[in-house]
């Protein structure tokens, strides 16, 4: 599904009605197709990078970049695998994100600093997105699309650095560009099938440069100072010998970094001018320092901020990461990882933990007769019943389709009960109104308690076992899983 240049819905088919070609129709208000808007070529998802991915991972995943197959264009795919309540794989839901933007975001990020950045797939070493107009791909004579590689990268300092990295695993050098030091930085980007190498050289700062040349010349100045003192000590000892120590100690202090102190310039003489000229010096050094701490603060501020928002992205990014898109509740890969940490606290501490899981009774009737959109509200106000049962005792997740698990820490198979048929009469005896239509929803649900033995994948199969059951015995009713079953 997309939307057109005029703002308009549509819907893309490519199956054997459409001959494997793909076709896209306008949709009305109803969500119904409407007339055909544009016919392309053949297409089946199932060869693409990003449906592969899905499919051999299960789990939400990122493909690798790959050539938008409409616009002439570096693209990445988020997927997510989906299955039916039998947990048979049915297909994939993807999202398709064009590069083109990422050069011109770079290029903000890294602006008036003086740096170049470099974005590499890791695999391949192909450029993902760059500051320095260097094309991310090629388009030859023939209309065929080519990525650029770091074997196409002019700046040698980049190149370089690519290559140490490779080889040593160093992340970090010092290279010479121009005759300018360019500090470079090589940092690994990692999240869910993406494997980035993100290449950063900062150029070193010229204040730090002019201060260096200043330090230089006082010593120079001071060498000088040194020499013409012993030439003058012979004749005029009491007149130009203290003034020249003066001098010198003031040229130490500059040399320390006091720019704050003053040469004395009474003297009419060339001590007073030599003298007059150092405070000059001095005078134009503090501006430049001040200014440089002032810019290094500007600098530091927005680091401080980027940083945060840095931080706040990868929290928001970490939460979604774990909540399911559809109903609000954790997803199966947290739940999971939860159980894990909470077992290997029960075996530290000789605790006990219960597992509920739960499916709708005949769910897939439900879309059948009503559609998806009230398919989608049942799930929805389940899991809201869910919540307000659970609270603070315990975890849930959508575990997968109409299927949910709960996670009850220190819960023995009593008190699992209790909540699970508390669970059941609230399902049970909830007014489950989508639009106008009143749907009867029921729950059964299977008990497995952890005994400190079991692995986790056993405490999981046993509530599965425990549901069975309750539907073999006709459904809404709570099982528990015993050990002679």
């Amino acid at each position: 599904m997309r939307k057109n240049v005029d703002n308009q819905l549509e819907f893309m088919k490519s199956n054997r009605q459409t001959n494997g070609s793909s076709v896209y129709y306008l949709l009305d208000d109803n969500f119904e197709l409407g007339n055909v808007t544009q016919r392309l070529g053949k297409f089946d998802p199932r060869t693409r990078d990003w449906y592969v991915a899905a499919e051999k991972e299960r789990y939400p995943v990122f493909s690798d970049i790959y050539q938008h197959f409409v616009m002439k264009d570096l693209a990445i795919s988020a997927s997510y695998p989906i299955f039916d309540e039998d947990k048979k794989f049915m297909g994939v839901l993807g999202t398709h994100i064009t590069l083109n933007k990422l050069n011109d975001e770079l290029k903000d990020i890294v602006k008036n600093r003086r740096a170049e950045v470099y974005i590499f797939e890791e695999k391949s070493g192909k450029i993902v997105a760059n500051t320095e107009n260097v094309a991310n791909f090629t388009i030859d004579k023939f209309g065929d699309f080519h990525r650029v590689g770091i074997e196409n990268v002019n700046d040698g300092i980049i190149r370089n650095a690519y290559y140490i990295y490779e080889n040593y695993k160093r992340n970090s050098t010092k290279e010479v560009k121009n005759g300018e030091n360019f500090y470079i930085r090589m940092t690994e980007y990692r999240n869910h099938g993406i494997k980035w190498l993100i290449v950063i050289a900062v150029q070193e700062n010229y204040y730090v440069t002019a201060i260096k040349k200043s330090i230089w010349i006082s010593i120079a100045l001071s060498t000088i100072i040194l020499l013409i003192s012993i030439y003058m000590s012979a004749k005029k000892i009491d007149q130009y010998l203290l003034p020249i120590y003066d001098l010198i100690g003031i040229t130490k202090k500059f040399s320390a970094g006091n720019f704050k102190a003053k040469a004395e310039t009474s003297q009419k003489n060339e001590i007073g001018i030599l003298g007059a000229a150092f405070n000059n010096m001095a005078e134009h050094l503090a501006i430049l320092i001040n200014n440089l701490e002032q810019k290094v603060q500007e600098r530091t501020n927005e680091l401080e901020k980027k940083n945060q928002i840095l931080s706040q992205t990868k929290e928001e990014l970490e939460h979604s990461l774990q909540i399911d898109f559809l109903t609000g509740l954790y997803n199966r890969r947290f739940l999971i990882e939860k159980m894990e940490e909470i077992i290997k606290k029960c075996d530290e501490k000789n605790k006990t933990l219960s597992i509920i899981m739960m499916d709708i009774d005949f769910f897939k009737k439900i879309n059948d007769k009503y559609g998806h959109d009230c398919g989608d509200f049942v799930l929805q106000e389940v899991a809201k019943c869910f919540q307000e049962c659970i609270r603070e005792y315990g975890y849930i997740s959508r575990w997968g389709g109409e299927e949910f698990l709960i996670l009850l820490p220190s819960f023995d198979k009593k008190r699992a009960f209790g909540i699970a048929e508390k669970l059941r009469h609230n399902i049970e005896n909830h007014n489950f109104l989508c639009g106008e239509i009143a749907i009867k929803v029921t729950l059964t649900l299977g008990i497995a308690v952890y005994d400190g033995k079991m692995t986790l994948d056993s405490l999981i199969k046993f509530a599965d076992i425990a549901v069975y059951k309750g539907k073999k015995n006709g459904r809404n009713q709570t099982q528990l899983y015993e050990n002679d079953q």
